[in-house]
């Protein structure tokens, strides 16, 4: 990776981490370890951001004394961006393989789409009932989980947007969700009302965040997370211009 590429991926991912915080983080000699109530493997994982001065082995049984106090599965998540590569001591510390590697897509805003033809999307800054209500909705949470997602949101230390695409009756149709960091918006949260798949909503909501955080806090860049697998979620952010991968990650998990 070129320098100038490097930087932009480091970047990319202090606005991937700042963007979809954790309720309680703890350093550990250059490891991020994040806990947030189990909700989201993002939000309950260790990122290697420098390779400390311990041994890898030593260092992974003292995470794992943390995620144990918590009553949490120990989960690294791994990426490219990370100048430090622990795969043979997670092996031999009983890690299972890789899950849902996933690719963090980026984009310059300087001509973000415009808000598309179907339906006015709208942006707000905070957080609201109507729109964490159909959130939960899409993503079937429990009381208890609706809680600590809320409790996730409400930590983030960012300018904010929740953007919203209405349907014809003024339902929430699709949903996203982005926070901007140092002239980056990250983008999380899309989600659509199966009612009104292939419409365009989503496309609609996107695009209101990237004109929003473009127009209203000055961003330049936009960056997001989309599992490798994902065609659909990748056509969609190809359809707004999200062409470059700029790093990817996936999850190593301590087998029981």
């Amino acid at each position: 990776m070129a320098d100038n590429e490097d930087v932009l991926a480091r970047r990319v991912e202090e606005a991937c981490l700042n963007g979809w915080p954790a309720l309680k983080t703890i350093w550990l000699d250059g490891w991020l370890l994040r806990f947030s109530h189990g909700h989201t493997r993002r939000a309950n994982s260790i990122s290697l951001l420098w390779p400390g001065t311990r041994q890898p082995s030593e260092q992974i049984s003292s995470a794992e004394a943390f995620y144990s106090h918590h009553g949490l599965p120990t989960i690294f998540r791994l990426s490219s961006v990370s100048s430090q590569d622990i795969g043979s001591a997670l092996d031999e510390a009983g890690y299972g393989p890789g899950e849902d590697e996933t690719c963090v897509l980026y984009r310059d805003l300087d001509a973000a789409p415009s808000q598309g033809e179907r339906g006015a999307a709208f942006v707000r800054p905070n957080l609201d009932d109507a729109w964490f209500g159909a959130h939960a909705r899409l993503q079937k949470f429990s009381a208890a989980t609706a809680a600590h997602a809320r409790a996730l949101f409400g930590a983030v230390a960012l300018p904010t947007g929740y953007a919203m695409s209405p349907a014809s009756d003024g339902s929430p149709a699709a949903l996203a969700f982005g926070a901007v960091h140092d002239g980056i918006v990250c983008i999380n949260a899309v989600a659509t009302d199966p009612t009104f798949r292939r419409q365009g909503h989503a496309h609609n909501a996107v695009s209101a965040l990237l004109a929003w955080a473009r127009d209203d806090q000055g961003a330049k860049g936009a960056c997001l997370p989309v599992v490798a697998g994902n065609d659909a979620g990748r056509s969609l952010y190809r359809s707004l211009a999200f062409s470059t991968e700029i790093s990817r990650y996936s999850y190593r998990r301590k087998v029981a």
